[in-house]
């Protein structure tokens, strides 16, 4: 031990010697043989499910009928903390066994798990089991990393909206778990199998009858529906004879806060609404039913689910609770890590990071926070400024354990990143703030308004009330100029409205004064390329990908733009990378069809556009390009059809209707 940290750590005992500086090393698990041995794994997560909605938890009656009886016939954690209240910073912390300081993906969308850590399934996989993910959203798409060993990703779920949209695609429950039961059915035995189900995840509109039963509460009508289709899923597999050796981990990624501290849904603050889930361990042949009492962390699922079937594995940051649960003993309190770093990463908020240790919380902010858990399960009398004596050892703690990893940022700012960026006139600032630097007036508890707004906002939009929600983002980048997301939601308003021109000049304006990052570098390159200003298009998009090369939409756009300049091999590379990482993604398979129509090569541009449609059958720019290979292979009747087709998914695409009339001339049948 260094000499600074044994200094440390007698200034913590001095100041209170209940808690210690280092975190205690939990006890050696007793030598066991595997409760099961190569048995198969069924890992389902549960997107946004609070824990006090289940009923084993205390939840309502009827809710969650599958749910409670996994629970009543296996190992159910008391109480069981996420790091992070976001979805892909969650389940890579659930895979990997790291925190997300460890990892390295501390948030949605901007982040990209690199691999380089063994996974669950990586190592499963090395050990002879066949691997398969089956995942609801985009938010988990193959294109943020976490596909890394696995054999089958299935993640086609539909392609996004050409130009963005405000909402996340997504499929039900039962399409999810309909696909991982027939691979299940079909897999050489072991296998590992996850299913995530993202249906409680806002905005909450459940299907029928759950939406008339849970008119007054549509966010339990969505629990109620993805645990009826689980329980669907689990009585299928149990008809094919494949539960009787599978052991099935059902748990949440976070919760949703529904209101309270004034947050409706998560992802801003960190309080227990949204860091409490529930996590259930069955598989009757060998875990016997019980309550796991103690501190469990979704880090120690990657770690017990390897001692439960036999697999040996470092885990960086996660324990096993088996040797717990088995000898019937509490969890030694090792303190659990969390944050929330989105508000600071997309809007120069101060960071938000915390430690719960000892039945304690203490939250790491401007104004910080401390909280007796047992004595305030609602959090609300904030101990800090009597507390101080128990604040400290804390503090002193949360700041070794993050220690642990790497910076917040997505990829470092370099020199050549800087100058790329400086000769078009931008701004590189370091993503988000240091908690050393920020005040109180930079606290989220301080700008909870700002981001209600914001949320309001985005309902205007989605709700087609452009004005009400161009007023509203106006005023939240005049009370705070350095809201990244603001700039870029306003921009989006200004581009679906047909004002290009001020959507331009809006994220323009906003990297000339350092606060647009690689997501709106990627966002303005595009609205250049829509102008048709295709050069300084290119250069932002480059600059874009300097600055953060884990942001995939870059190099989507970045094809478009090549093949556009004529510049095909450039196209080919960009479109090339976004497959290796994103196999499935029908919006690239498009792209790179319509890169092959620029060649003129008919039958490359042909399989590509099959593969589009095969992936999303609703892409109606495929169908229209595809109708232009028949029309050039002089088959015209085949190309009308590909293009009436385009236009029922999309009455408002005139390149369709224009291919069309002219294929009519050309057929002597004028429209």
């Amino acid at each position: 031990m260094s000499l600074a940290r044994a200094l440390t750590c007698l200034s913590v005992a001095l100041a209170v010697l209940a808690i210690s500086c280092t975190r205690p090393a939990p006890p050696p698990p007793a030598p066991a043989a595997a409760a099961l041995p190569r048995a198969n794994v069924l890992l389902v997560t549960v997107d946004t499910l609070r824990a006090d909605r289940v009923g084993a938890y205390g939840g309502p009656a009827g809710l969650t009928p599958t749910l409670d009886r996994l629970a009543a016939e296996g190992l159910r954690g008391d109480t069981v903390y996420a790091h992070v209240p976001l979805t892909l910073p969650s389940h890579t912390a659930i895979m990997t066994g790291a925190y997300p300081h460890v990892n390295g993906v501390r948030d949605n969308g901007s982040f990209r798990f690199d691999g380089t850590r063994a996974t669950l399934a990586s190592t499963l996989k090395g050990a002879g089991y066949r691997t398969g993910a089956f995942v609801a959203s985009f938010v988990l798409d193959a294109r943020f990393g976490l596909n890394s060993g696995f054999d089958v990703y299935d993640d086609r779920y539909g392609s996004r909206p050409a130009g963005g949209d405000l909402s996340v695609v997504e499929r039900p429950a039962g399409v999810v778990l309909d696909a991982a039961v027939s691979w299940m059915a079909s897999a050489q035995q072991p296998w590992f199998a996850w299913a995530h189900l993202y249906d409680p995840h806002e905005p909450y509109d459940p299907p029928e009858p759950f939406r008339s039963r849970f008119a007054s509460d549509p966010y339990a009508g969505e629990i109620a529906f993805a645990d009826d289709r689980l329980g669907q899923a689990l009585d299928e597999l149990s008809r094919r004879g494949l539960l009787a050796n599978t052991l099935v981990i059902v748990a949440a990624d976070h919760g949703e806060s529904l209101g309270e501290h004034q947050e409706r849904t998560h992802g801003l603050f960190a309080y227990d609404s949204t860091l409490r889930v529930p996590l259930i361990v069955w598989a009757p042949a060998a875990v016997r039913p019980g309550v796991l009492r103690g501190p469990v962390q979704l880090v120690d699922v990657m770690p017990t689910v390897l001692d439960l079937v036999g697999v040996p594995a470092e885990v960086p940051n996660g324990r096993s609770v088996w040797p717990f649960a088995r000898e019937g003993r509490p969890l030694a309190d090792a303190g659990v890590y969390f944050e929330a770093l989105n508000a600071s990463l997309t809007r120069h908020w101060a960071p938000l990071t915390g430690i719960v240790f000892g039945g304690n919380k203490f939250i790491e902010l401007p104004i910080p926070e401390l909280y007796d858990l047992a004595a305030d399960p609602g959090e609300q009398a904030n101990l800090f400024a009597d507390r101080k004596d128990l604040a400290g050892p804390l503090a002193r703690r949360l700041t070794a354990m993050r220690a642990e990893g790497r910076p917040p940022t997505p990829s470092p700012v370099d020199k050549e990143t800087e100058q790329r960026l400086r000769s078009l006139g931008y701004v590189s600032t370091p993503a988000g703030r240091t908690g050393q630097s920020a005040a109180e007036a930079d606290d989220p508890k301080t700008l909870i308004g700002l981001h209600n707004m914001l949320d309001d906002a985005l309902v205007a939009l989605k709700g087609n009330r452009p004005a009400v929600a161009e007023r509203l983002l106006k005023q939240i980048v005049r009370r705070r100029p350095d809201f990244t997301v603001a700039h870029d939601r306003l921009a989006q308003l200004y581009r679906d409205t047909g004002r290009l021109p001020l959507a331009i000049g809006t994220l323009d304006a906003a990297s000339r004064a350092g606060v647009a990052d690689a997501a709106s570098l990627a966002a303005l390159g595009g609205y250049l390329q829509e102008a048709g200003n295709l050069t300084r298009s290119l250069e932002v998009l480059e600059a874009a990908r300097t600055l953060n090369p884990s942001e995939m939409e870059v190099y989507e756009k970045l094809g478009i733009t090549y093949t556009r300049l004529g510049r095909f091999d450039e196209a080919h590379r960009m479109f090339a990378h976004m497959l290796s990482v994103a196999p499935n993604s029908a919006t690239t398979y498009n792209n790179l069809g319509s890169l092959y129509l620029s060649e003129r090569k008919w039958s490359e541009a042909a399989d590509a556009l099959t593969r589009a449609l095969a992936i999303d059958p609703g892409m109606a720019q495929a169908h229209n390009g595809l109708g232009v290979v028949f029309a050039q292979q002089g088959e015209l009747d085949k190309a009308i059809a590909e293009w009436r087709r385009a236009l029922e998914l999309r009455p408002d695409l005139t390149d369709a209707r224009d291919n069309i009339r002219r294929a009519q001339e050309m057929k002597g049948r004028p429209n």
